[in-house]
């Protein structure tokens, strides 16, 4: 049960504390500002975005019950890169606007407020929160795809952790290093990006498509024991499991899925190598001739 649920729980804690540090944020501008009389707005526009993100998780659901055979892979496997592409914008955009996000928010919420007052506020509220309510729900069901209903419980315990730490973090009795915990997550969730994307697109050759290569370059599965259950390493087994549900470890994959794998790796690898680069760079000062 735990290779089932560490993944969702990781990822859902990732996308909870990311919307409880937006609501912090607005709330403590408010207060600087004071002007908690308008903080109504920010949790009905906080609620109204979660209400419609259970509610577009809850369409996929229904949309992914009307398919099955070749079709349901086709979904499974589209939903589940799509939901890969998703996270690593996410992935991006954090790494992009971290040491900035307070700053741009609490703009945001002051023009909002200036402009609209209240409703604005709570319009600005429902868009960012409903922007990681709609990547969680789709990372959801690519979870579930691929782990199952197990998937669900740790969406669930990540989402109450994700909430304990954003009342702590606003409330000042917490305090954590962000930039270390989106730094170790953003690494986690690159490799857990490209197992997803290994297994898109194993679930679209499942339907018979992207049939390129061999559909097997190499199988380290161990046999089963005489008992009938799998050894540790087996991708069904213990550890394997874990790895799989981590780092999208198969003992069999395609050709296809090493390349993507490992490719996707390299580029996203080479981009926050060159990131990093550009920001520690120091910036050449303009010479002045002597007079």
């Amino acid at each position: 049960m735990f290779s089932v649920i560490i993944a969702p729980f990781i990822v859902s804690v990732r996308e909870g504390v990311e919307a409880a540090l937006i609501i912090a944020i607005m709330l403590s501008f408010l207060r600087k500002a004071g002007r908690m009389d308008l903080s109504r707005f920010v949790y009905l526009g906080s609620i109204g975005a979660v209400i419609t993100s259970v509610g577009v998780s809850a369409a996929l659901s229904l949309i992914w019950g009307f398919f099955e055979g070749a079709a349901l892979q086709i979904f499974e496997g589209v939903v589940v890169i799509v939901a890969s592409i998703l996270l690593t914008t996410m992935i991006i955009w954090m790494n992009r606007v971290g040491s900035s996000i307070s700053s741009e928010i609490e703009s945001a919420a002051r023009n909002s407020m200036v402009a609209k007052g209240g409703f604005g506020l709570g319009a600005l509220a429902f868009a960012l929160i409903l922007r990681e309510g709609i990547e969680l729900s789709l990372f959801t069901i690519a979870l579930v795809v691929q782990e199952g209903g197990g998937a669900y419980i740790g969406v669930f315990i990540g989402l109450i952790a994700a909430v304990i730490l954003g009342y702590g973090i606003y409330r000042g009795s917490l305090r954590i290093s962000f930039g270390t915990f989106f730094k170790w997550t953003s690494v986690f969730l690159v490799l857990f990006a490209a197992g997803m994307i290994a297994y898109g697109i194993h679930e679209l050759q499942e339907a018979g498509l992207l049939l390129i290569g061999p559909l097997e370059v190499w199988n380290i599965n161990p046999a089963q024991l005489p008992d009938g259950s799998y050894p540790l390493f087996h991708e069904n087994g213990a550890i394997g499991a874990l790895l799989k549900s981590l780092f999208g470890y198969n003992g069999n994959p395609s050709a296809l899925e090493v390349v993507a794998y490992a490719t996707y790796v390299l580029m996203i690898g080479v981009y926050f190598i060159s990131r990093r680069r550009t920001v520690n760079e120091p910036k050449e000062t303009p010479h002045r001739p002597k007079k």
